[in-house]
């Protein structure tokens, strides 16, 4: 290994995403660096993804066996990595042509920096294009605790000395293990944003982020009181809010009272941002909690066109 051209390990956690796969693979195969170390570990799918991954084995390492989920299937992939620079793609998302080598020469010409973030393109389970996220920029841990997740996941990319000192994903944890990682690699290390659109993250309601409801905000809130936040991030309350409304009265429906008690008040405890609220609990009521999919799409758009 030339220490001109380091090598890259990529890690891609895979369960039944056949439809996707493909393209994360080539975004992979099909970047203009020539030292990467491909792995991906497949929870077992019972789709054609394992026809698919022995289609690339070529250019590839992966394990197609039952795990113990998401956080798990990455941890796995880590632990077979030799790369002196870390990252993982889901295998829903896709990096945009040079973007490895952008990331490496970043690091070559800033040997300080040890985690490096970029910016990423919202698109659809369609492929349509929703701008660049527009909440992505340089910022720190207390901003991560208490405000927002900055940081995109496949966009990020880190020097192997972090993981090392830091260790691996929390794996009690199934919907914030980045955001976790982020925070915990943010109170140890300057995490540094490069204004270089390094991938396409999917956004669409199948996606888990979209689908976790209030268990995603039950997780997101106790890793924030971890690193000393005070509660759900600021950002998100609108969201927690919604969620913890359309399940109470769901449960006021059903005849569960105290439940239904229980969560209506976090409505008023987590004090979101009322239009934000009202708008997220209208769409969550009539088409459930994935359809905040397509609002962060719309979101992104309107705010993409504000700035130019």
């Amino acid at each position: 290994m030339s220490a001109a051209e380091p090598l890259v390990s990529i890690i891609t956690p895979s369960y039944n995403h056949a439809a996707y796969i493909e393209q994360t693979i080539k975004s992979i195969r099909e970047q203009d660096y020539p030292n990467i170390e491909h792995i991906v570990i497949d929870g077992g799918s019972t789709d054609n993804t394992v026809e698919i991954l022995k289609k690339y084995e070529d250019r590839l390492t992966w394990v197609s066996e039952k795990d113990k989920g998401q956080t798990n299937a990455i941890n796995k992939g880590f632990r077979k990595a030799t790369g002196d620079i870390m990252g993982w793609l889901n295998s829903d998302d896709v990096y945009m042509p040079g973007a490895v080598q952008a990331v490496v020469e970043h690091f070559q010409q800033h040997p300080e920096d040890k985690f490096v973030y970029g910016d990423v393109l919202a698109v659809d389970e369609h492929e349509q294009s929703y701008g660049i996220r527009s909440h992505v920029r340089q910022g720190d841990q207390k901003e991560l605790v208490n405000g927002v997740n900055f940081i995109v996941q496949p966009a990020t990319f880190w020097r192997r000395e972090v993981w090392e000192t830091l260790g691996e994903l929390d794996e009690s944890l199934h919907y914030v293990m980045d955001y976790e990682y982020w925070m915990r690699v943010a109170g140890h290390y300057n995490i540094r944003h490069i204004p270089v659109v390094i991938a396409k993250e999917r956004m669409y309601p199948a996606a888990k982020t979209f689908s976790g409801a209030v268990t995603r905000m039950e997780e997101m809130e106790a890793v924030a009181k971890r690193y000393g936040g005070t509660g759900i991030p600021y950002n998100y309350r609108a969201e927690a809010a919604a969620n913890y409304a359309v399940r109470g009265f769901k449960k006021l429906g059903s005849g569960h009272w105290s439940d239904a008690k229980s969560d209506l008040g976090r409505v008023g405890s987590i004090r979101p941002p009322l239009l934000t609220f009202l708008r997220y609990f209208g769409a969550m009521a009539l088409l459930g909690p994935e359809s905040i999919s397509g609002l962060w799409l719309k979101k992104n758009r309107r705010e993409q066109k504000a700035k130019t």
